[in-house]
């Protein structure tokens, strides 16, 4: 029993360890309060880099929209779509969904795509009516 009661908490400790370890940092949908995903390192850099670059393409995408006159029907959810594990919105590439983000979601790679394009429609969505005024 001594040894059960032992082993138990071993996989008790390195479970919750793992669970320490691992962080995230929510990544919305500038200026809508919309979450898009969790992006998880571990570690005590956090990732500022690949987040900025994150939030840039999806900037990219909206200036292109804005340029062209930010008609309501100019932009929506329906224009975000999945490429293999690469979210786009219209041609702006937006990003890839690694194994690591998988893995954590026990998802595969094409799954956490749709699940993330998903949130990032209404994002899309949720950023075109408040900028039109509809």
């Amino acid at each position: 029993m001594r040894k059960f009661n032992f082993l138990l908490v071993i996989a008790l400790v390195a479970m919750l360890s793992g669970t320490v370890l691992a962080q995230g940092v929510p990544v919305d949908i500038p200026g809508t309060g919309v979450n898009f995903f969790l992006y998880r390192y571990e570690g005590n850099a956090v990732p500022y880099d690949k987040i900025s670059t994150i939030w840039e393409n999806i900037t990219k995408a909206f200036q292109v929209w804005v340029d062209a006159g930010q008609e309501q029907d100019g932009l929506s959810g329906a224009d975000v779509r999945v490429q293999g594990n690469d979210i786009y919105v219209k041609d702006q590439f937006i990003l890839t969904v690694d194994q690591y983000h998988a893995n954590a979601n026990k998802a595969t790679r094409a799954q956490l795509a749709e699940k993330w394009a998903a949130n990032l429609r209404k994002g899309v969505d949720v950023f075109v009516a408040t900028n039109t005024g509809f």
